[in-house]
């Protein structure tokens, strides 16, 4: 009998979950704001769900870019322990600030092995080229520049789809001209070259923390904008159920029949946006950068459950966020003084020691992380996680902060109005006091909003001073002077000379007295009459020389070539172009007038007829890196990204007060008979909070900008982002007072006292 009693108690209860999950549904579809907040809830895990995937996807591109980087890394022939299969060389060449690898391959057997990505070794002056170069600019020449194009490198061969890469092979008369190794094949563990040493895995730590920063946070504000949706109708409904004799499991059960269907819809509709990237490699937007469709399948599982937990936690906030089911009780008893009696009137009789526990940690936690973002750089200057990590902290807690500030200061603004008579303001201020996670809720969103376009914009900024002058890159000056670099095999210059296009001048550079730890005193210029004249120096006579002060040079010459010779005076003698020092050969190609030269004509000439490893610079590349700079082209793709998420926030969470604020509002019309208060709540209760927040949002970037702008090539603080950002928030709260007060108009001309 017992038995038959606890399966009979086990079937009730499972009827029971089933009927209140039902319920509500039911509740969730016919409350206030009932279909806004089911498609909040839908796009709020989508976005979770995305913003989960981006963590798997970029540890499986990592994990995928450096299994290939380690497969073609070259396996080099030991002191005679093993003959040599191949010749392997690599060298650094750039487009417009942008380096790429290039490989020389030279076969010396017919079991050598073959690089990955390629189905055939390249012929005597043949290449292969990865798509992102075959497919590159015509005006770059790429199908040229370094032999035949014989083919095209195979995924397998290339660190991510989109790497540019290029293997070729030298013609018999260019085969001596530089260094190669001997190798017996590929495979070798450690450092690997190309872009997986562009993109290190210290940048994937770095680019996880940014991602929490410009993409979680946002997440995180729409997941619980929209949980929190309809709140006041959440909180009454809860009291319900409580003087009912629901438990908290009961209602509970009823908070997940609410989200459970928007959450899976949700899922699905994640997983429907994924699943291409399972099949075809995709392009990301702005950065250029292509996802491998391989690396993504071979994470599917990973994938598979961050979209899972992602719904998850959506519902684990439906429930955690579960409203109280206490209503705000009266004032204590006893005697009290009338400011008192005003401001428990104006609190809506809330014990302000019932503020809960959470909110006191926000109190602390907020200046806390401040204080931490602040004294970072100095404390941790080799750790930019701890400064993001302090910024992620002090914008997720500022908002609570506000809201509290606010509840404290509403008591005085209520009583201010009741004294001068002021029925709007009076409304708001203890509308204001009374509720204060609506001010929160109100808040949150815009204040995040502004973070995240602060921090960007610094982030951005600290990149781009640590990275070369893209004006000067984009000029015709910057492309007017190449320096043109060579090991001691590479051929006579005479031929380099002429395979240049015409109305170029080429003179030689090297080291005067040069000293076996590298050092000299000065620098040598050697070139013939004419070009030593479009260069403005003298031409001295056959057999003697000229010393020309380095101040004197030309400003060209001297940014060009200050990184191999500093700021150190010329010895100018006439005579032909040719290696004058024992080891490297330096050539400075330029034209007379300050426009751009041909340069893929003079990296094409360099490589057929000078050497194989030819390194040329131009002159915006000569002591500058543009790395970081392409780097700082995430942090505006993920920080437009989490600025959508966080608009949906602001739109769903604005939204959802407007709708609260114009029901509340519509019964005062039988009251006061006219409309006018409805501005004036409006303005206090809307406008004001958003206001704060602009300005909060505002003084918090203005803060944590500080400490990463006060060092050397640090950011740089935007004025006209503070105006801009201050500007728009000036005209959001303004429109939204305004949208308030029409939805509050709309709602009391059709509004008649019904059953409650």
């Amino acid at each position: 009998m017992r038995r038959r009693t606890g399966r009979r108690t086990g079937l009730s209860g499972a009827r029971l979950g089933w009927q209140l999950l039902r319920m509500g549904r039911s509740a969730g579809r016919v409350s206030e704001s009932g279909r806004t907040r089911f498609l909040a809830l839908l796009m709020a895990t989508v976005v979770a769900a995305l913003a989960a995937s981006a963590f798997v996807v970029s540890a499986a591109t990592f994990d995928g870019r450096q299994t290939r980087g380690m497969a073609r890394n070259p396996v080099l022939a030991g002191q005679g322990q093993q003959p040599p299969k191949a010749l392997w060389s690599r060298y650094w060449e750039s487009e417009h600030g942008r380096q790429y690898s290039v490989v020389v391959v030279w076969p010396l057997t017919a079991d050598a092995p073959l690089p990955p990505g390629l189905d055939r070794w390249p012929g005597p002056g043949e290449a292969f080229l990865s798509p992102g170069l075959a497919d590159g600019p015509g005006r770059e020449d790429f199908t040229r520049r370094y032999g035949r194009m014989a083919g095209r490198v195979g995924e397998d061969g290339l660190a991510t789809p989109g790497e540019r890469l290029v293997y070729t092979r030298p013609s018999e008369a260019m085969l001596n001209s530089s260094y190669l190794d001997g190798i017996t094949g590929f495979g070798a563990p450690g450092p690997s070259f190309g872009d997986v040493r562009v993109i290190d895995q210290e940048r994937q730590q770095q680019l996880a923390i940014i991602m929490a920063l410009l993409l979680v946070l946002p997440a995180a504000g729409l997941v619980v904008a929209a949980v929190r949706m309809g709140a006041h109708g959440h909180d009454r409904r809860a009291r319900l159920l409580h003087l009912m004799g629901a438990g908290r499991r009961a209602r509970a059960w009823m908070n997940l029949g609410a989200a459970v269907v928007p959450v899976v819809l949700g899922i699905l509709g994640a997983a429907v946006l994924l699943a291409p990237a399972l099949f075809w490699n995709v392009t990301l937007p702005w950065i250029g950068f292509t996802l491998a469709a391989a690396d993504l399948r071979g994470a599917a599982g990973a994938l598979v459950l961050a979209v899972l937990a992602s719904g998850l936690t959506v519902l684990a906030a439906a429930l955690l966020l579960e409203p109280s089911t206490k209503r705000p009780g009266k004032a204590s008893p006893g005697k009290a003084s009338p400011g008192k009696a005003s401001r428990g009137r104006a609190t809506g009789g809330r014990a302000t020691g019932g503020e809960g526990i959470l909110r006191r940690i926000t109190a602390v936690a907020c200046p806390t992380f401040f204080g931490a973002a602040f004294v970072s750089v100095w404390l941790a200057p080799q750790t930019p996680a701890v400064y993001l990590i302090a910024v992620i902290g002090a914008l997720a807690t500022l908002p609570s902060v506000i809201g509290r500030v606010t509840a404290r200061l509403a008591p005085r603004l209520a009583a201010s109005a009741h004294r001068s008579g002021a029925p709007g303001r009076l409304i708001a201020a203890r509308a204001l006091a009374a509720r204060p996670g609506t001010v929160v809720r109100l808040v949150s969103t815009l204040i995040i909003a502004i973070g995240v376009i602060g921090q960007t914009q610094l982030i951005s900024s600290l990149l781009e001073h640590r990275s070369g002058d893209t004006t000067l890159l984009n000029s015709a000056e910057g492309n007017s002077m190449a320096l043109v670099q060579a090991a001691d095999r590479a051929r006579p210059s005479e031929e380099f000379r002429a395979a240049l296009p015409q109305g170029l001048h080429v003179v030689s550079l090297g080291h005067s007295d040069l000293q076996p730890d590298g050092s000299s005193g000065g620098r040598i210029i050697q070139a013939p009459c004419a070009d030593l004249t479009a260069l403005a120096l003298p031409c001295p006579a056959p057999g003697t020389s000229e010393t020309i002060p380095f101040s004197r040079l030309d400003r060209r010459l001297k940014a060009t070539t200050y990184r191999f010779f500093g700021d150190t005076d010329a010895t100018v003698r006439v005579g032909s172009t040719a290696r004058l020092d024992p080891q490297d050969i330096h050539l400075a190609v330029f034209t007379p007038k300050g426009t751009a030269l041909d340069l893929p004509t003079v990296k094409r000439a360099a490589r057929f007829t000078l050497s194989t490893e030819a390194v040329i610079r131009t002159l915006a590349e000569g002591s500058q890196s543009y790395t970081l700079g392409f780097h700082a082209r995430w942090l505006s793709f993920l920080g437009a990204l989490g600025t959508a998420f966080i608009t949906l926030a602001m739109v769903f969470s604005t939204l959802s007060e407007f709708l609260r604020f114009a029901r509340n509002l519509a019964p005062l019309t039988a009251v006061t008979g006219e409309y006018e208060v409805f501005r004036t709540t409006a303005g206090w209760a809307v406008a004001l909070p958003l206001a704060t927040a602009g300005v909060a949002g505002v003084a918090a970037y203005i803060f944590l900008a500080q400490p990463v702008s006060n060092i050397t090539r640090g950011a740089e603080l935007s004025g006209e982002l503070c105006l801009t950002l201050l500007a728009l928030t000036a005209a959001l709260s303004l429109t939204a007072a305004l949208a308030a007060h029409v939805a509050a108009l709309r709602e009391a001309r059709t509004w008649s006292p019904r059953a409650d």
